[in-house]
């Protein structure tokens, strides 16, 4: 699948997600001052490849009514057409806790993406999570190692597999992501004309 269709994919369930997430606002009663809805990992960068989970987070203020209800009126129309979302539901302060222990978190939230609500919500969460990940890159990189060692045992490498996981394998896709991820860290500069 090419990037542009990838992107295409993107870019239709950018508005569908955003239209539900105004309907539940508008049903609850809920301020679109008070909560903003993004896109992380894949679905952020705007990669989103046919069987792919829909990765996003509702970052709220910590004042929501009726969150609960409400983040039931926006998932369970997506759940009921058979699209697999995984999702948050956080604020800034749960979001810097989690980060901040779980690699695979920050990592999703280095490629946020607004797509609808309190865009000064996510705006600060992009900043958080940048911050956290410069700060604390060198706690994450052995959990980044034993990620990789983890998914090359499972999944062999790349360029040596017959029928190779184009994501999982090393030398796939996470790998181009994590490598992403280290440039961002100021640690290291990665060649990406050579990648």
């Amino acid at each position: 699948m090419s990037t542009r269709e990838r992107r295409d994919r993107s870019n239709k369930f950018d508005r569908e997600l955003s239209l539900l997430f105004q309907e539940s606002l508008t049903k609850n009663q809920i301020s679109s001052q008070s909560i903003a809805l993004a896109a992380v990992g894949g679905f952020g960068r705007g990669e989103l490849s046919p069987g792919s989970d829909i990765d996003i987070t509702l970052i709220h203020d910590g004042k929501v009514k009726n969150l609960d209800q409400f983040v039931n009126d926006f998932l369970y129309p997506l759940w009921s057409t058979g699209t697999a979302a995984d999702h948050s539901v956080r604020t800034l302060g749960e979001l810097s806790e989690v980060a901040q222990s779980d690699v695979r978190v920050i990592l999703g939230l280095l490629d946020l993406r607004y797509l609808a609500g309190n865009s000064e919500l996510t705006g600060n969460a992009e900043t958080l999570a940048l911050r956290l990940w410069q700060k604390n890159i060198k706690n994450y990189l052995p959990q980044i190692k034993s990620s990789i060692i983890e998914r090359t045992e499972r999944s062999g490498e790349l360029a040596f597999l017959l029928e190779p996981d184009l994501k999982e394998a090393r030398g796939g896709l996470r790998d181009a992501n994590i490598l992403r991820a280290l440039s961002k860290s100021n640690l290291i500069q990665v060649p990406f004309e050579r990648v």
